[in-house]
């Protein structure tokens, strides 16, 4: 599970009412009294017994105390050890499960529509910021080409990659040709260039000026290596959505500098700023989910946030091209509903990878 440091065990009455605590303020975000605890939970202790147990948290970093209330909220410490040791493995609802699958199966078979519709979802179901990054591959491979005349001296050419994307690009032909034998030129290509990236293309371009009759050849040929190399310097571009539900969350319509920072951040589409490339290095090497709660952040705007990170890529990988994976970030206040959110995260990081092997997968 997500942590990056050892738990400390506490008694058994400490961390239930620990666990209480956090999860009244997770729901209310409104600091937790003792006698709010014993009467909402019917708890067989005096307000007095409870009251000193909180406090006996509080000394140990688990909790801190607000001056303005009579309540506590949980420190960073204390969602640490909510998430290590206290809140058990989440998943969610078959019902919400099968309705996520059922908006995504009936999307193009493009990991750039489903990490944009990931984001979009994801972030209108949690009211969370959410950032969703594809697999970023070292560079693109043909799996397959197409070509399609929209007239006679006008192509749409349609890649697709073996790195799970789908690329589209209009195309001019140097001199008309039939629609049988372009189709036969896409297959043929199709079979000579599989697994081939930008550079065995433009080789192959090369050879082909060779000879004058195969001009469309050439020009197709040249087209597709430029097509390779630019989407493989686009590849990995995150999706970003869920702004508004942020800001809709106490902390940040009580701080508006804050808030306005993040939203300068977010309209920059600036996501190596809300996820750093040394924490997606961190975690990618260890291929689990990962969890940042408070100053374990690195970007000081975030620090009273937290971040849920799961990873995905292809499962059987392909070592003649390897893969920075993708992941689905969710970044919150500390306030965040934990459960929820890992639970989240952890579904629809497997779900994009499904779908990656069902329709990418290298072996198909």
């Amino acid at each position: 599970m997500p942590s990056q440091r050892s738990p400390e065990r506490l008694p058994d009455r400490r961390a239930g009412i620990l666990q209480l605590v956090i999860q009244d303020y997770i729901e209310t975000a409104t600091p937790v009294a003792s006698r709010h605890v014993v009467e909402k939970y019917a708890l067989p202790a005096s307000p007095a017994t409870i009251r000193h147990e909180m406090h006996a948290l509080e000394e140990q970093g688990y909790l801190t105390h607000p001056h303005t209330s009579a309540g506590r909220i949980p420190s960073n410490r204390g969602y640490r050890h909510f998430v290590q040791s206290l809140m058990g493995h989440a998943e969610l609802g078959m019902a919400e499960q099968a309705s996520v699958r059922h908006q995504f199966f009936q999307a193009a078979p493009a990991v750039d529509e489903w990490v944009e519709l990931a984001a979009n979802v994801l972030a209108r179901s949690l009211g969370l910021l959410v950032i969703v990054a594809p697999p970023h591959p070292e560079r693109l491979r043909v799996r397959q080409l197409e070509l399609i005349a929209l007239n006679e001296l006008l192509v749409l050419m349609i890649v697709v990659v073996q790195e799970a994307r789908m690329i589209r690009q209009l195309m001019p032909l140097p001199q008309p040709v039939e629609v049988d034998e372009l189709a036969d030129l896409a297959a043929k290509l199709s079979g000579d260039l599989r697994g081939r990236s930008a550079g065995d293309v433009r080789q192959a371009a090369q050879h082909s000026t060779d000879a004058p009759q195969h001009t469309v050849e050439t020009v197709v040929l040249e087209t597709l290596a430029q097509v390779l190399e630019r989407d493989a310097q686009r590849a990995g571009i995150p999706a970003i959505a869920g702004l508004g539900g942020m800001m809709a969350q106490p902390e940040f319509q009580h701080e508006p500098e804050r808030s306005l920072e993040l939203i300068e951040l977010v309209d920059q589409h600036a996501a190596e700023d809300l996820i750093p490339a040394a924490v997606i290095d961190d975690f990618a090497m260890g291929g689990a989910m990962h969890v940042l709660i408070g100053d374990d952040h690195p970007t000081e705007l975030l620090q009273e946030c937290s971040l849920v990170l799961a990873p995905y890529g292809s499962s059987t990988p392909d070592p003649a091209a390897p893969e920075i994976p993708g992941y689905v970030g969710i970044i919150g206040p500390t306030r965040m509903n934990y459960p929820r959110s890992i639970a989240a995260a952890r579904f629809y990081s497997q779900l994009l990878q499904e779908m990656i092997d069902a329709v990418y997968g290298v072996n198909r």
